[in-house]
C-alpha cells in the first residue's frame, strides 16, 4: 500500500489511541506485524508553545517506523505550524489529522469531531497542514459526522482529495454513536467509491476474519485496529497471516500472554521509570490476562503492583498454581 512517496509492507495499521499508542505500545505493534504505528492525539496548540508533556508524546525510537503523527485542533494557523514544527523536529513518515474522537474534553474546544460540523473549517486545517508537513504526506481520520442523521464523510472525504491529503480513515459510526452499536461498513464502501486516494477502514475488526470481509465488503486499500490490540498486540500478526494465506493461527497460550505483558511492563519501565511505568501498567496488566483462570484475582493483585518485580512475581506464583 503506498501513500504518497510513502510505502507501507502490509495493509493493517494500528491505530491512534489516546492513553494507548505510546511507545511501548508501538515498539510491540510493529514487531508483530502492525503496517504503520500512530502516536496518540497530539494537541497543535501544545505543540506550538513547545509544551513539554506534549513534545515527550511525540518522541520515537528509530525502530518505531513507520510512524505517523496525529495532530488535533481547530485553528488552521495553529494546525500548520504544529505540522511543520512535526516533521521539523521529529521527522514522522506521515502527519495525520483527527477529525474522529468523540471525547468532550476535546470537542468542547471544536477539536476532534466537531470540526466536521463545519466544511470550510475542515477544507482550511486540512490545508494548512498539507502546506506544513511538505514534502510528508498527510492523512485524514474521520468519524462519518458529527450525528448520524447528517452524514459529511463523501463530503469531507472529496475536500481532503481536492487539496492534497493523500489517505483517509474512515471509523464508520458518527461522534455521537461514540463506540456503541455497529459501524456502518457501507459507508466505507461508499467512500472508496467516491474518492480515488487510499481509504483505510476502522470499526468493530475484532478478528482476523472481520479484516478479511471489511476489505472484501467495502473495497478499501487497508484495515485499522483499535480496540481489538488492547492486552492484544500480536492481533497484527494473526490478521497478517489470514490475510496472506487464509489461514488462522491460534491465539497465544497463558505462557506467551505472561511473556509478552512482561515484555510490555518491562518497556513502559525503560520509557518511564519505573514508578511511573508500572503505574501506567496497571490496567493494561488487566487486558492482557482477560480470559485467564481466576483473572478476576488475578486482576486484584494486578492493580496495586509498584514495582516490575511485582509483576513478575504475581507471574510467576500464577504460573505455578495453573501449571
Amino acid at each position: 500500500m503506498r501513500i504518497g512517496n510513502l510505502k507501507l509492507h502490509g495493509r493493517v495499521l494500528a491505530a491512534p489511541l489516546a492513553g494507548i499508542s505510546d511507545q511501548p505500545f508501538r515498539i510491540l505493534a510493529l514487531k508483530a506485524g502492525a503496517a504503520m504505528v500512530f502516536t496518540e492525539m497530539i494537541s497543535s496548540e501544545g505543540v506550538i508553545r513547545g509544551q513539554r508533556k506534549t513534545l515527550a508524546m511525540m518522541v520515537s525510537r528509530p525502530d518505531t517506523k513507520p510512524l505517523a503523527i496525529q495532530l488535533f485542533g481547530a485553528n488552521p494557523e495553529v494546525m500548520g505550524t504544529a505540522a511543520a514544527i512535526t516533521v521539523r523536529d521529529f521527522r514522522p513518515d506521515m502527519v495525520d489529522i483527527n477529525f474522529g474522537c468523540p471525547v468532550r474534553k476535546v470537542v468542547n474546544k471544536n477539536g476532534g469531531a466537531a470540526v466536521l460540523k463545519d466544511l470550510t473549517l475542515t477544507r482550511e486545517i486540512i490545508a494548512a497542514v498539507i502546506e506544513g508537513a511538505a514534502p510528508t504526506p498527510v492523512s485524514v481520520k474521520m468519524r462519518t459526522g458529527w450525528e448520524g442523521q447528517s452524514p459529511v464523510y463523501l463530503e469531507v472525504g472529496q475536500i481532503a482529495q481536492e487539496v492534497g491529503a493523500k489517505a483517509i480513515t474512515l471509523h464508520a459510526r458518527s461522534r455521537a454513536d461514540g463506540f456503541s452499536g455497529k459501524a456502518d461498513w457501507s459507508a466505507i464502501k461508499r467512500l472508496k467509491e467516491a474518492v480515488d486516494i487510499v481509504v483505510i477502514g476502522n470499526g468493530d475488526v475484532r478478528t482476523p476474519a472481520d479484516a478479511r470481509r471489511m476489505l472484501d465488503e467495502t473495497g478499501c486499500d487497508g484495515v485499522m485496529i483499535g480496540r481489538a490490540a488492547f492486552g492484544d498486540p500480536q492481533v497484527f500478526g494473526r490478521v497478517n497471516h489470514y490475510l496472506e494465506t487464509g489461514e488462522s493461527i491460534p491465539e497465544p497460550g497463558i505462557a506467551e500472554k505472561i511473556a509478552l505483558v512482561t515484555r510490555h511492563a518491562e518497556l513502559m519501565v525503560d520509557e518511564y521509570g519505573e514508578q511511573r511505568g508500572v503505574l501506567k501498567m496497571r490496567k493494561i496488566l488487566g487486558w492482557y490476562v482477560k480470559g485467564f483462570k481466576g483473572a478476576s484475582e488475578l486482576r486484584q493483585r494486578l492493580v496495586r503492583v509498584e514495582k516490575l518485580g511485582d509483576i513478575k512475581r504475581i507471574f510467576t506464583a500464577y504460573m505455578k498454581g495453573v501449571g
